[in-house]
C-alpha cells in the first residue's frame, strides 16, 4: 500500500504531497503515530478490563484491534482502496469497542490522524466528526460524567489533531519542495555536465579543424610553392635553349628550393617556426626569398623604417603571407615587375607585394580546387588569425597590390 503519511501505511503514490520514505522527519513522525496507537490501546484495554463485567471479550477485542492494525503495517505499498478498507474495518472496530467500555474512547486521538491523512481531506473531516461524536456519546453514557467536559473534551482532541494535520501537511510540502528542488538541481548538473562535454567536444573538433587549416596553408605556402619553382625550373632547363651555364645554375636553384622545401616539410612537421627565421629576423628572411625568385619577373625588396625583431607570430605571418604573394604573381600575374615593401612603426608593421601585371578582378568569387585557388584565402586567414587587415587591389590590366597589416603589441616591436 503506497505510503501517504508517516502515520499511515497507505496509498503513498495518490496524495498530493509525497514524503519520500527514507525521510528522517517522516520516519519519526510514522512511529510517533504507531507508538501513541499501541499505548492508547494498551491503557484504555488494561482500565477496560478492570472496570468491565466481562473482561475476555473485550480483551478479545482489543486484541483483535490491534492485530488489524498490524495487518495494515504488514500490507503497506498497497492500493489506496485497500487503505480506505482498512481504515473502515479498524474504525468500526473501535466503535464497537466503545460501545463496551468508555475506557477506549480516548483511542479516537490515534484514529483522528490516520483519517486526516489516509482519507480525502472532506471524507477526512469526516470520520472526525464521526469519531467525536461516538466519544461525546460514550461519555454521555458513563455515569457521573459531567456535560460540559463530556462534549469538550473529544472537541478539543479533534481540534488538536486537525492543527496537528495541518501543520503536518505544511512540513511535508515543504518537504516535497525541498526534494523537488533537489531532483531538478540534480537534474541540471546532468545536463550541464552533458553540455560541458558536448562543448568540450566541440572546441576538440574546432581546434583539429583549425590545425588542419594551419597545416593545409603551410604547405601551400611553402611545400606547393617549393614544388611549383622546381617544376618551373625544369622546364626552363628542359627547354633546349639553355647552355651548361645556365643548367647548372638552374639545377643549383632546384637544389636550394628542394633543400628550402624539405626545411620547410620538416617545420610543419613539427610545427617550429620557419627556417628562413631561424636566427635571422624577418628583414633577412624576406631579402633571401626575394633573392631566390627566378623567371621573368624582377623582384625588388624594399624596408620603409626600422623594422626590429617583431613577434614570432608576426614574422611567420608575414613571410607566409609574401610567399604566397610572391608565388601568385610567378604563376598568375605574368609581370615584369615587382616590388617587395616592408614597413613598421610604433603602432603596426605593413607588407605591400605590388606588380604590374595582368592584374584580375578580386571581387570575382575563386572557388579553390586541386589545381589551385588557396593562395588569397590562406594570406587572408593568416592576417585576420594575427589580428591584422588584409586587402587586395587589383583590376584587370592594372597589376596587383597585395596588402597586409598587423598591429603591434603594446610596446612595439620586441
Amino acid at each position: 500500500m503506497p505510503e501517504s503519511d508517516p502515520a499511515v501505511t497507505f496509498d503513498r503514490t495518490t496524495h498530493d504531497h509525497e514524503v519520500p520514505r527514507d525521510s528522517p522527519v517522516v520516519a519519526a513522525m510514522k512511529w510517533a503515530m504507531h507508538a501513541l496507537f499501541a499505548l492508547l490501546l494498551v491503557v484504555g484495554t488494561i482500565r477496560g478490563a478492570q472496570e468491565a463485567t466481562h473482561p475476555v471479550p473485550l480483551v478479545i477485542g482489543c486484541v483483535l484491534l490491534g492485530a488489524w492494525y498490524l495487518l495494515g503495517l504488514v500490507a503497506e505499498g498497497r492500493s489506496r482502496s485497500l487503505g480506505v478498507a482498512w481504515f473502515a474495518v479498524l474504525f468500526i472496530g473501535w466503535v464497537g469497542l466503545v460501545a463496551a467500555s468508555t475506557e477506549l474512547s480516548w483511542v479516537a486521538f490515534a484514529l483522528f490522524f490516520l483519517a486526516l491523512h489516509l482519507l480525502p481531506k472532506p471524507f477526512g473531516l469526516l470520520a472526525v466528526a464521526a469519531g467525536t461524536a461516538v466519544v461525546v456519546t460514550a461519555q454521555f453514557r458513563s455515569p457521573g460524567t459531567a456535560a460540559v467536559p463530556s462534549v469538550l473534551g473529544p472537541c478539543m482532541g479533534a481540534i488538536v489533531a486537525v492543527g496537528m494535520s495541518w501543520l503536518y501537511r505544511q512540513l511535508r510540502a515543504k518537504s516535497e519542495q525541498r526534494r523537488q528542488l533537489n531532483a531538478e538541481l540534480v537534474a541540471a548538473q546532468g545536463d550541464l555536465i552533458a553540455t560541458h562535454d558536448a562543448l568540450s567536444g566541440a572546441q576538440r573538433e574546432a581546434g583539429r579543424l583549425d590545425e588542419r587549416t594551419r597545416v593545409a596553408r603551410d604547405i601551400h605556402d611553402t611545400l606547393a610553392q617549393g614544388f611549383s619553382s622546381i617544376v618551373l625550373l625544369s622546364r626552363a632547363g628542359l627547354s633546349g635553349n639553355a647552355d651548361a651555364e645556365r643548367l647548372r645554375d638552374i639545377l643549383t636553384r632546384i637544389e636550394q628550393t628542394a633543400s628550402e622545401g624539405l626545411g620547410d616539410a620538416r617545420t610543419v612537421v613539427h610545427a617550429l617556426t620557419p627556417p628562413q627565421l631561424d636566427h635571422a629576423p624577418l628583414v633577412a628572411a624576406l631579402g633571401r626569398l626575394v633573392e631566390r625568385q627566378t623567371g621573368r619577373t624582377r623582384v625588388e625588396f624594399v624596408t620603409d623604417g626600422a623594422v626590429a625583431s617583431l613577434p614570432t607570430t608576426t614574422e611567420v605571418a608575414l613571410l607566409r603571407i609574401a610567399q604566397g604573394a610572391l608565388a601568385n604573381v610567378r604563376q598568375h600575374a605574368n609581370a615584369q615587375r615587382a616590388v617587395v615593401t616592408l614597413t613598421a612603426d610604433g603602432l603596426a608593421v605593413r607588407l605591400d607585394v605590388r606588380d604590374d601585371g595582368d592584374g584580375f578582378d578580386p571581387d570575382r568569387p575563386i572557388v579553390p580546387s586541386q589545381q589551385g585557388g588557396y593562395g588569397i584565402a590562406a594570406m587572408r586567414a593568416r592576417t585576420e588569425e594575427a589580428g591584422g587587415l588584409f586587402d587586395i587591389v587589383s583590376a584587370p590590366g592594372e597589376g596587383t597590390t597585395v596588402h597586409a597589416e598587423i598591429p603591434l603589441p603594446r610596446g612595439g616591436a620586441r
